[in-house]
């Protein structure tokens, strides 16, 4: 299943499902969420992937962290926030470090109401 958001402009939040994805896809998606009027600087992101299928290997993580840094500031998101499945998600963990690393506010969860809660918590941003 190709990725795909949703506009939430109520809570300020994107969306994005689908399977793990190249970062050809990722810069394609993101360009068009730049595009959709109902989008806004300060909205924060969830990567749904509790129903996603072959994960990609830490190579392909690195690419589309590149594409992610590429769009962040143009796209001014506040937070974006990543749902797997319960255990270990290796894709997920790889691309969590790396936006550590870059100091971007992209944290994992394995618990979808755990990840809503912080992107929703306005006082870290204090």
């Amino acid at each position: 299943m190709p990725l795909a958001y949703h506009i939430d402009t109520t809570q300020r939040i994107v969306t994005i499902t689908g399977d793990y994805a190249e970062s050809g896809e990722w810069r394609t998606l993101l360009g068009a969420v730049a595009r959709d009027r109902r989008f806004g600087r300060g909205f924060s992101s969830i990567r749904d992937l509790r129903a996603s299928a072959n994960p990609v290997d830490a190579a392909a993580v690195v690419g589309i962290m590149t594409v992610v840094r590429e769009f962040w500031a143009k796209l001014g998101v506040r937070r974006a926030a990543i749902v797997t499945r319960p255990g270990i998600d290796s894709p997920a963990m790889v691309a969590h470090a790396l936006a550590e690393d870059a100091q971007l506010p992209v944290r994992a969860f394995s618990s979808y109401d755990d990840a809503m809660t912080w992107l929703r918590d306005e006082s870290a941003d204090r």
